[in-house]
């Protein structure tokens, strides 16, 4: 009888170890479109990245299909030590990179005027628009090229795909240097496997920098709460 105990006990042990460990369902809306961000009644952003360079997926003997002069360009910023990055200076973090800062990001989704909302915790608390109401990329691009681009978004099944261009020259799109034009165009992919995992792909063409199309990625974890309250300072003398 007591081994027929310990036994119902050692199961129940185990089926409470692999529910905690089993991932979460997707959060969803009524109609089945997964929510990029918070259920209902709750709050939360995504945080801690799985890279904190840009570099491309699978890459062999270099960081990215560079040309000449980017590839110059990027040596440079490593000799230096990154001391020309915007960043330093609190300009925000355009491109890939305002996925990779440590205070995350928050998604808002306004589904009822066709947007989302990307909250930026650092970067001085910017903020960037994704237009989902159909429009062609580039119809809203800004006279003035931006730090965050024109940003169009599709659903294919359940991966947000946005197309970005518009893009100023003012800003460093990843922590490692990689340099880009204005002729920069960014497809990114958003999937949420899981209630506490995002999937981060972005596919960077910029026929003036580079050789080719070259694709980086990375995840980010949800974390719980409010996203912290962080105002860039600068350099300091």
């Amino acid at each position: 009888m007591r081994t027929a105990t310990f036994f119902a006990l050692g199961l129940i042990t185990v089926a409470a170890s692999i529910a905690a460990q089993a991932p979460r369902p997707v959060p969803r809306w009524p109609d089945g479109r997964v929510r990029l961000g918070s259920p209902s009644g709750g709050s939360g952003y995504w945080a801690s990245p799985g890279a904190r360079t840009l570099t491309e997926l699978n890459a062999k003997n270099e960081v990215a299909p560079f040309m000449p002069w980017s590839r110059a360009v990027f040596l440079y910023r490593q000799r230096t030590k990154f001391r020309d990055d915007p960043l330093n200076r609190c300009l925000p973090p355009g491109g890939p990179r305002q996925f990779q800062q440590p205070q995350g990001v928050q998604f808002v989704e306004q589904r009822e005027v066709g947007r989302i909302l990307v909250l930026l915790g650092g970067g001085n608390r910017n903020w960037r628009v994704i237009n989902t109401d159909g429009r062609p990329i580039g119809a809203s691009a800004e006279a003035v090229p931006s730090y965050y681009g024109s940003s169009v978004g599709r659903w294919e099944g359940d991966t947000l795909v946005v197309d970005s261009v518009g893009y100023n020259e003012r800003f460093w799109m990843g922590s490692n240097g990689v340099p880009h034009t204005e002729a920069l165009h960014l497809t990114e992919r958003f999937r949420r496997p899981d209630f506490d995992t995002l999937s981060y792909q972005v596919t960077i063409d910029d026929p003036r920098s580079y050789t080719r199309p070259w694709t980086a990625g990375w995840t980010l974890r949800w974390v719980e709460g409010d996203v912290p309250e962080y105002f860039c300072e600068g350099d300091k003398p």
